[in-house]
């Protein structure tokens, strides 16, 4: 975080919370967000293949990125204060890191984030209603930085992208061809057997024209 001048606002148990743009303005800040969420989670893989090799557990990561406008400052009294950031997207940036586990990702983005950082390559994970929001958000994952996502990996992206387009049609029989390409190619990707036992589920309901191919999550 500190190697792309973010700023360490606290410890909560096991999470770092963290911001950029403050107290230095940094114009480039979502490009470095999303750069230290990268090397964070390339951390932890080499600090598990440690561990696999001395037959210790293996440890997991989840981390949010949102971008938005939010208070910042020394919040507090004059018994106790600290310099730290609050606001609707702070909150939302917490809601995102507890949908990593739901989507079998280390990292979920927002659309506002993923719009300023245009130098990776990006995965568009769904479109989620938080709990607390009305408004759906677009999640997305960072693949890789600009120019190193190997061809079959753009393979993959795209017929991803087709595989979003079918389910948010609620075309089920071509989400199920797509999904199963999909799995023949990365049979262990959590994000693939999510959506196959959505599109399972979801085949037994009615074509309903209002639904927007969001997803409401009712718990934080």
């Amino acid at each position: 975080i500190r190697a792309n001048r973010g700023t360490i606002d606290k410890y909560m148990g096991d999470c770092v919370m963290a911001f950029w743009g403050a107290p230095v303005e940094t114009p480039e800040h979502a490009q470095l967000a999303v750069k230290a969420a990268m090397e964070m989670s390339g951390a932890v893989r080499t600090i598990n293949e440690e561990h696999r090799a001395k037959g210790l557990p293996e440890i997991g990561i989840g981390i949010g990125l949102n971008t938005g406008s939010m208070c910042v400052g020394d919040m507090g009294s004059n018994i106790r204060r600290s310099y730290t950031v609050i606001g609707d997207a702070v909150n939302l940036g917490s809601r995102l890191e507890g949908l990593s586990k739901v989507y079998g990702v280390d990292m979920v983005v927002s659309e506002t984030t993923r719009k300023l950082a245009p130098d990776f390559v990006w995965q568009e994970l769904d479109k989620v209603r938080v709990k607390g929001k009305e408004k759906a958000v677009s999640i997305y994952y960072p693949v890789a930085p600009a120019g190193q996502a190997a061809p079959e990996v753009q393979s993959e992206l795209k017929a991803w992208s087709a595989l979003i387009r079918a389910y948010r049609a609620q075309d089920w029989d071509q989400s199920d061809v797509l999904l199963l390409n999909l799995l023949r190619g990365n049979a262990k990707k959590y994000l693939y057997q999510v959506y196959s036992e959505r599109v399972a589920s979801m085949r037994m309901l009615p074509f309903d024209p209002e639904w927007d191919g969001a997803t409401n999550f009712e718990t934080k």
